[in-house]
């Protein structure tokens, strides 16, 4: 799909919160406006959504595999962490986010049983965060979300093996992720799948709005400038090599995928 470069709509900009400053581009996901905006308008959005969660618990909860300890890292408002926790209601889950705005959405969540749980505001762009969550290690289950892409390839490596440090024995560490494309083609079918999902969300509560609209605020978000983003080929041989068992990429749908392993012997 070829688009014309035009100004993208103010109220797009704001209704989908896709302004982005700085530097370091992913510290914009810390403001308070984009997280809700994401929460509200794209989470939902996501193609399949629920089918990467169901293969993310299935994989989690293989040969009756026991969690009393679950840590959901960069955690938005806790939808992967609940998911677990909804297969073991006895579980402790750990849910570390650097958005003030995320944690206050997962906490929001577990409204009824909070005090079962850690809320931590934690950045893992630097090892420092594991002083965060050490406390409640070893972990049975770690899972991440649309969110370590935000690292360099280096950290990101780094971030793994930090995992793999953190789970216990047989522990399962599953990540639901944005992976780059193989090709420019293969880029626009997935540009196309999630303009279309977009569309569908937006124009439940808008019936006005455009697909070229959509497309354009798509295509032309600043957002872009904070993803950095590797495939999920190279990303498991990233695990296999720090000592991940059973690596695999369980599901994908063009740049969506859900990747992990295992931590045996």
């Amino acid at each position: 799909m070829v688009i014309a470069r035009l100004p993208i709509p103010a109220r797009m900009v704001w209704q989908w919160g896709i302004e982005i400053m700085g530097k370091r581009k992913d510290t914009a996901w810390q403001a308070r406006d984009l997280a809700q905006k994401y929460l509200k308008n794209i989470r939902q959005a996501i193609p399949l959504s629920d089918e990467q969660i169901a293969v993310m618990c299935r994989v989690i909860n293989a040969d009756d595999h026991r969690v009393n300890t679950v840590l959901d890292l960069g955690c938005g408002d806790g939808i992967l962490g609940a998911a677990v926790i909804e297969h073991h209601p006895d579980a402790r889950g750990v849910f570390v986010d650097f958005s003030e705005a995320m944690i206050e959405a997962a906490r929001k969540r577990f409204a009824g049983t909070a005090s079962q749980h850690r809320f931590v505001i934690g950045d893992y762009a630097t090892s420092d965060w594991l002083s965060l969550v050490a406390d409640d290690a070893p972990y049975d289950a770690i899972v991440s979300g649309f969110s370590i892409h935000h690292q360099s390839d280096e950290r990101k490596r780094e971030v793994y093996g930090e995992i793999f440090d953190l789970l216990s024995p047989n522990g399962v560490f599953v990540n639901v992720e944005h992976v780059r494309s193989p090709s420019k083609w293969v880029e626009s079918r997935f540009a196309d799948r999630f303009i279309d999902a977009l569309y569908d969300s937006v124009t439940r509560r808008d019936p006005n709005a455009s697909r070229d609209e959509i497309a354009r605020a798509y295509y032309y978000r600043d957002d872009k400038q904070a993803n950095i983003l590797a495939s999920v080929e190279d990303q498991c041989e990233w695990l296999r090599a720090i000592g991940f068992s059973d690596v695999d990429c369980y599901f994908k749908l063009f740049e969506l995928a859900v990747f992990g392993g295992r931590k045996t012997g």
